[in-house]
């Protein structure tokens, strides 16, 4: 096998470890600058910077192993020292994550590296002293073996030392990476304290025979799987460490029993995201089948045909909801850029910011977490430029000088909510209000009533900024109005309270869980089928006897004590009367409700979802599209585009 193809092999899971690393990296170098001192945040980025230089190695990225090895050497030397690091050290830091997160990328995009590690190490090395030469003969040594004097006595309680001897098989091609992997399967067992060859020199390593120590409180079966699990080795055996439990001074493998007990345990697989993909294409197919099938059972009459396809559906409906959990990630992957992109922006601003993220394990839908981070950005900025305020400010109101940004997800019913609040100086209604009649989207009377709940809805409107001057940040009238149709586009929606509780403003995101599949009530016009969100159905009515009213030509239909326009399915208002024989199905649609006419009522069904020809998506008022039990196709309608403005009130303002 040629080095060519090994890194081929190996670049998909060396990407996805490199960015877990670089997050990593990015939380550790926060919590150094919040806490100087933090001796548990420059361990951390110690082994960030040890597991990039080891995978690099193996992958033979250079430039990546002459940087993290600078990293690795001049932190070993900082965290032994006693007050904390330099005040510079954050900006090297984070000089050096923003240039290993851009050479991950580059060898991503398959361009290779793309980095001068030079500057940056020089950078680094004026961080900490030059090493003593028994600590470079330390550092260089072949093995770290750990002292084992008075370990017994000090141990925690519960913990013991684990010696793990694993053997390389005589086929292996690359000992270096074999033993770094084994390391690091070890390390999730507790603390490695030694290891022949030593951890810090895994990538020099080119023989047979791999031994660790681990302080841990898990049991040996426990370990011997994890070493099994790195795979090309011969035999593994893990006993007491000598000197610690006399009684067990010899290596013995770990008994079958419990170890084929821990193998049974659930293991974690990285799947390519194409396959989930097209797993998920094949379920579609299976659910259209399935409806399809369920339409002829009810018309057929053969004796237990309806039990068995009841059956077929319960079995199916389970494995869809299995496949739309796969596909679920934590919201966290998208958290996690935010604190870095905070503390620069707060910076750049001469604000005080605190950053509290909360509900990170909650799960979407992968394809709703790659769409995410674009709008949480906007939002985030806008919360840092034009809500939260500066040191002076914030004491003159009698504030604390350090404002709070707060991220937060969490599930509601079948959506979940993610919500951007800051404790900053709110919306100012009188503000956007002379900005509105600037504009022209509001005329003085009306701006002279505008509460801080229509203020909150003005900054949707295309365009619209508040900003004195234009600068990278704002003023140029894009951002409230691209979020708003980033979320929609996603089947969600966005909302802004401009006087949440504990002041402020709050922006809430309300998504999917998943774009996979809905659930929808099917209706008819002119014999046309489409499908309408069953999350945004407020009710349904005959208007049959139902007092139509006309505004301006426009028909508004009287509904518990509100005036709903009538729409068709174009989302083009009713003109006049002669609506009787029609249903009318009251949706929520751009945070207000819109009474849509409608032939027929067809029932209840769950969809698997198909987006639109880019040709059709941009002519109709439709989110997708679905196959229906006999073939045909329905139109998902966009319930936020049926939206129009009540008659004589102006395109932004608001309902």
């Amino acid at each position: 096998m040629s080095t060519i193809d090994t890194r081929d092999e190996y670049l998909p899971a060396f990407l996805a470890e490199a960015r877990e690393h670089l997050q990593d990296l990015g939380l550790a170098i926060l919590r150094i600058e919040a806490a100087p001192d933090d001796r548990l945040a420059s361990e951390g980025i110690f082994r960030v910077a040890h597991s990039l230089k080891g995978m690099s190695a193996t992958m033979g990225y250079d430039a990546i192993v002459a940087l993290t090895h600078a990293m690795e050497d001049v932190f070993e030397l900082l965290r032994q020292r006693t007050g904390g690091l330099p005040p510079d050290a954050i900006d090297v830091l984070s000089a050096c994550l923003d240039a290993l997160e851009a050479a991950v990328e580059s060898i991503a995009a398959g361009v290779g590296e793309r980095l001068d590690p030079a500057p940056l190490v020089e950078r680094l090395r004026s961080l900490a002293r030059e090493r003593t030469p028994a600590q470079e003969l330390a550092r260089d040594g072949d093995a770290a073996l750990p002292d084992l004097t008075g370990w017994a006595e000090e141990r925690p309680a519960g913990e013991r030392l684990l010696h793990v001897v694993a053997e390389l098989a005589d086929d292996c091609q690359m000992p270096a990476v074999r033993a770094f992997m084994l390391f690091e399967a070890l390390r999730v067992h507790g603390e490695l304290v030694g290891g022949v060859p030593a951890p810090e020199t895994v990538e020099r390593f080119a023989g047979r025979r791999v031994e660790a120590w681990v302080a841990t409180r898990s049991d040996v079966a426990a370990l011997d799987e994890s070493a099994r699990a790195v795979g090309e080795l011969a035999g593994v055996r893990v006993c007491e460490a000598e000197g610690v439990a006399p009684a067990a001074a010899s290596c013995e493998t770990a008994d079958p029993a419990p170890v084929a007990a821990a193998r049974s345990g659930i293991a974690t697989v990285r799947v390519d995201a194409e396959r989930l993909d097209e797993l998920l294409h094949l379920m579609g197919e299976l659910v259209q089948h399935r409806t399809t099938v369920e339409a002829l059972a009810a018309q057929a009459e053969v004796p237990g045909l309806p039990q068995a396809v009841q059956r077929l559906a319960r079995t199916s409906q389970a494995l869809q909801e299995t496949v739309t959990r796969v596909r679920m990630v934590p919201v966290e992957s998208v958290f996690l850029r935010f604190p870095r992109l905070v503390r620069d922006l707060a910076q750049r601003l001469g604000k005080q910011v605190e950053l509290r993220m909360e509900g990170a394990d909650t799960e979407l839908d992968r394809t709703v977490v790659d769409a995410l981070g674009d709008p949480l950005v906007h939002l985030v900025r806008n919360a840092l430029d034009h809500g939260l305020e500066t040191p002076a400010e914030r004491a003159a109101a009698g504030k604390p000088p350090t404002g709070v940004l707060e991220l937060a997800a969490r599930h509601a019913g079948g959506h979940v909510i993610v919500s951007v609040r800051d404790d900053g100086c709110g919306i100012d209604p009188v503000l956007v209000a002379h900005t509105a009649v600037a504009r022209g989207l509001l005329g003085v009377e009306q701006a002279e009533a505008l509460d801080p709940a229509g203020a909150a809805e003005l900054l949707f409107a295309p365009g619209f900024s508040t900003a004195l001057a234009t600068t990278d940040l704002s003023g140029r009238g894009v951002g409230m109005d691209a979020v708003r149709e980033s979320v929609r586009a996603l089947g969600g929606e966005v909302s802004l309270d401009a006087a949440p509780e504990g002041g402020g403003t709050c922006a809430e995101l309300r998504l999917p869980l998943t774009l996979a599949s809905i659930s929808a009530l099917l209706v008819t016009v002119d014999e046309l089928p489409y499908a309408i969100p069953l999350d945004r159905v407020v009710r349904t009515v005959r208007l049959d006897g139902l007092p139509v009213r006309t505004v301006r030509g426009a028909a508004l239909l009287p509904l518990d004590g509100e005036l709903l326009p009538l729409c068709d399915v174009a989302g083009q208002p009713l003109r006049g009367g002669g609506a009787d024989g029609y249903a009318v199905v009251v949706t929520v649609a751009a945070g207000r409700r819109v009474a849509l006419v409608v032939s027929a009522l067809a029932g209840q069904r769950e969809l698997v979802t198909r987006p639109l020809p880019r040709a059709v998506s941009q002519r109709a008022v439709a989110a997708g599209g679905a196959v229906l039990p006999d073939g045909g196709i329905a139109l998902v309608l966009d319930c936020d585009a049926l939206a129009a403005p009540l008659p004589g009130q102006p395109e932004g303002a608001p309902a």
